[in-house]
């Protein structure tokens, strides 16, 4: 018995089966369109229009319309207020068997919805949601209707909600929005919403999600529609909330949450609000302590004018609280009257807040005291806003490692200056002046206050902030030492040069509050006896006086006046970046003249060899072994006396560029042995060993004074030559090893002292001695001699070595031939009478 009930059960079940799946294509339900569009049209107040209409039974009954399409009423926009592709009417099974057919369930695939505001304030919902109000419909989940039609559990998956001004469409949209609406009870409804908020004119990858669900009561009209909304904004990172308002990133990282309730009608609306920022900062610091950013709002909307009153919004801020209190018409467009006040707010919270926000302010930065404040704003429709109020800092201290010592700066007072209307002048009959700028509408001034710069007495300082920029003065004296914690503790870009004296100032500190700018420092620094630590010099440099002035981000020194404290003084001026953000990046300049220099004492000065100094004006950090492999620097310089070993070169001067550890000199002038020097070098500090090419020419060397630095005065005469010259390593012996080179000269007037040919004693005299000579290994070779004495003309070749033995072949067409060989203070001197074809061949 029961196998054939069962059997009985799955025929009867897979006949429905089939009767799902054959019998919809077959029954026409398309011309019952008009009268279903009819009736939904006449619900919403709204003509409505369907392509299509289909029978469903499957999985269960009901009817799917095709291009669903509701048009906005007149007067709001040409484009429809609902597009859907596919709607499914699904029937309730109960109402059936009632002989009714009920819908239980309207169900919406991806529609599109329009809002549209006029220019007089209304939305084109509102008509839709007064019939929605006024309706007495069955609730949706009550099982019996009577003689009341029963409102279906309306739903929409995967949406998307556009809004528009007028005709103009605005790039903000919800997409993915999944919306359920539904009679709650018998007088009010109930609504749900899950969207993600977007803008269509920019790529926005992520913006959090929007959660709204609550209820709204039956009433006469809208204006007096009860609600209670609750809206939940999760998770939406901070730098693409900024993108969607302002259509682009400004730069700011965190994560917003944020909720409201609304309670009460359109005329009587309570409002209250609570958003949070957890781990705000600036989108290039990474901070180890996350800031959390809160507010709590109260106040009370009403539908005449867009009011809104009683806003009570309260920020805490550690122990302290941020309070705004005030109303606004318009939603603040027709003017509004505002209170703020902050109420022992601790400064250490100010800090930590300026450390999330503005870059190179050190991570330890600390502070002690407490910021209190009063202020209000008015504005009125066509009017400036009106400031007023002021507050104060009180023991007020900065701690740092980077201060040594805490900065003590006390009390300090701001306040809102009152703007006075200017004063009215006579008429006279002269051109009319150009209007005076307006002021801002929103200034604070700082009122002097002392700021402690380790001179015997303080600076002083003040400050002017507006909506748009910033403005600090300190004038006073200063120890540099100190002077130059203090800006690295405000976040003021300092160069890599450590400094210790006195100074007096006049700067500015400025800035604009957009774009992440860096502060812009200008103004004078008269220095006195001060003592600078320079990267990659290896002693102190003592400055007698110099004039800085600070001017586009560049620091400009004139007249200094300085020496190091084992010897050599420099004067001149150099300019070089305020701040750099490595050494690689900035560019020094300058135009220095030193008194008496040497080789040598540059060696001590520059070369990494002689390890780091002994005195620290720079902190470790701060300090690059390697500055010459990375510092960039172009100028002029010029030197009286350059001490070269055993001579000397007078009237030095040229260009002088550094670049990534490559230094290249140009023009390089200077009178030497007698003679002039004039050429190029370049030396490479970035293989290893080091690299040093140069080239040019000399001109008039005497080689009486050569002769002295050898020890011997075994030649006369002046040389011309233009050399190309090749050296590795940094001693004496490595350069002498590896130099490698070649020259052609023009030797005049000459006489060679050890070299006699005629057997008499009397030396070799020419007017004009010209070849070619290299050097290779330690061995120079000349060829293409030619030497003109008064009685013959000798064709001249030969080798010479460091250790001045040689091998110098002299042949003379048409007489006797020489070779001289041995050494260059005792030739020795052998005719040769082998035929010009045999010396030639030799």
């Amino acid at each position: 018995m029961r196998r054939r009930t069962s059997r009985r059960l799955a025929w009867a079940a897979l006949l429905l089966l089939l009767a799902g799946l054959v019998l919809p294509p077959l029954v026409n339900v398309n011309r019952y369109r008009a009268r279903v569009t009819g009736a939904i049209g006449r619900a919403l107040g709204r003509d409505v229009t369907v392509s299509r209409i289909q029978l469903k039974l499957l999985p269960r009954p009901g009817l799917v319309l095709n291009n669903f399409v509701v048009a906005d009423a007149p007067g709001y926009s040409a484009e429809p207020m609902l597009r859907a592709d596919t709607v499914t009417a699904y029937i309730r099974l109960a109402s059936l068997w009632r002989g009714r057919m009920e819908i239980g369930t309207l169900d919406l695939d991806a529609p599109s919805l329009n809002l549209v505001r006029r220019a007089d304030g209304h939305w084109n919902m509102e008509e839709l949601l007064e019939r929605a109000s006024q309706a007495s419909p069955v609730p949706t989940a009550e099982a019996r209707r009577g003689p009341r039609p029963r409102f279906p559990y309306v739903e929409a998956s995967a949406g998307r909600v556009n809004f528009k001004l007028g005709e103009a469409k605005k790039p903000f949209a919800f997409t993915d929005a999944d919306f359920a609406l539904w009679v709650d009870s018998e007088s009010s409804w109930g609504v749900r919403m899950v969207a993600r908020p977007v803008r269509t004119d920019v790529n926005i990858s992520d913006t959090g999600t929007l959660k709204l669900d609550g209820q709204f009561q039956r009433a006469a009209n809208l204006r007096d529609t009860v609600v209670a909304l609750r809206v939940n904004y999760n998770s939406g990172p901070l730098g693409q909330l900024t993108k969607l308002i302002y259509a682009r990133d400004r730069g700011w990282r965190g994560t917003v949450s944020a909720s409201a309730v609304l309670a009460g009608s359109p005329a009587k609306l309570g409002i209250t609000f609570d958003a949070q920022v957890d781990d705000f900062r600036r989108y290039d610091i990474a901070s180890g302590v996350a800031l959390r950013l809160r507010t709590h709002c109260t106040g009370t909307y009403s539908s005449d004018g867009d009011a809104l009153y009683d806003v009570n919004c309260e920020s805490p801020i550690g122990a302290g609280t941020v309070r705004v209190k005030g109303d606004a018409q318009g939603w603040g467009a027709g003017g509004y009257e505002l209170g703020i006040a902050g109420e022992h707010i601790p400064a250490e919270r100010v800090v930590a807040f300026a450390r999330h926000a503005k870059k190179d302010l050190p991570p330890d930065l600390t502070a002690t005291g407490e910021v209190e404040g009063v202020f209000s704003v008015r504005d009125s429709p066509g009017m400036t806003p009106q400031w007023a109020g002021g507050g104060q800092a009180t023991s007020l201290a900065l701690h740092s490692d980077v201060l040594k010592q805490d900065l003590q700066l006390g009390e300090i007072q701001f306040d809102i200056p009152e703007v006075k209307p200017p004063a009215a002048k006579r008429k006279r009959a002269q051109p009319a002046p150009k209007p005076a700028a307006a002021p801002p509408a929103f200034q604070l001034v700082l009122k002097p206050f002392a700021v402690p710069l380790g001179a015997a007495s303080p600076a002083t300082a003040t400050g002017e902030f507006d909506h748009a920029s910033y403005r600090l003065h300190v004038a006073g004296p200063a120890e540099l030492t100190r002077l130059l914690n203090v800006a690295q503790a405000v976040g003021i870009g300092t160069p890599g040069v450590g400094l210790a004296g006195s100074a007096q100032l006049d700067l500015d500190v400025a800035g604009t509050w957009t774009g992440f700018a860096p502060p812009v420092p200008s103004g004078k620094i008269q220095i006195k006896t001060a003592t600078a630590e320079l990267q990659g010099v290896s002693e102190p440099l003592l400055v007698d006086s110099a004039a800085v002035s600070l001017e586009d981000q560049m620091a400009k020194v004139t007249a200094f006046s300085a020496g190091f404290t084992k010897g050599g003084q420099l004067g001149g001026s150099a300019a070089f970046p305020v701040h750099c953000t490595g050494p690689e990046n900035c560019i020094l300049q300058f135009d220095v003249r030193a008194e008496d220099v040497s080789l040598a004492r540059l060696n001590q000065l520059l070369n990494p060899a002689f390890g780091q100094p002994w005195y620290h004006l720079l902190p470790i950090a701060r300090w690059h072994e390697d500055i010459l492999l990375k510092l960039r620097a172009q100028g002029r310089f010029s030197v009286p006396r350059l001490e070269l070993g055993p001579t000397t070169a007078t009237n030095v001067n040229g260009s002088l560029e550094l670049s990534s550890g490559k230094l290249r000199i140009h023009e390089l002038r200077a009178d030497l042995l007698g003679g002039h020097q004039d050429g190029s070098w370049l030396a490479d500090f970035t293989v290893s060993p080091s690299r040093f090419m140069g080239n040019g020419t000399v001109s008039k060397i005497a080689m009486a004074q050569l002769g002295s630095l050898m020890h011997d005065n075994w030649a006369t005469g002046a040389v011309d030559a233009d050399f190309s010259l090749t050296m590795s390593g940094l001693t004496t012996a490595k350069l002498r090893v590896t130099a490698g080179g070649a020259a052609d000269f023009t030797w005049n007037n000459g006489v060679l002292r050890h070299v006699s040919l005629d057997g008499h004693g009397t030396p070799v005299a020419f007017s004009r001695f010209a070849g070619k000579v290299s050097l290779q290994d330690g061995t120079f070779t000349l060829t293409d001699g030619k030497m003109q004495s008064a009685r013959a003309i000798y064709a001249v070749k030969g080798t010479a070595l460091y250790d001045r033995s040689l091998k110098i072949e002299m042949e003379r067409s048409g007489g006797p031939s020489y070779v001289v060989s041995g050494t260059l203070d005792q030739p020795t001197v052998k005719p040769v009478t082998t035929t010009s074809a045999e010396v030639a061949l030799r």
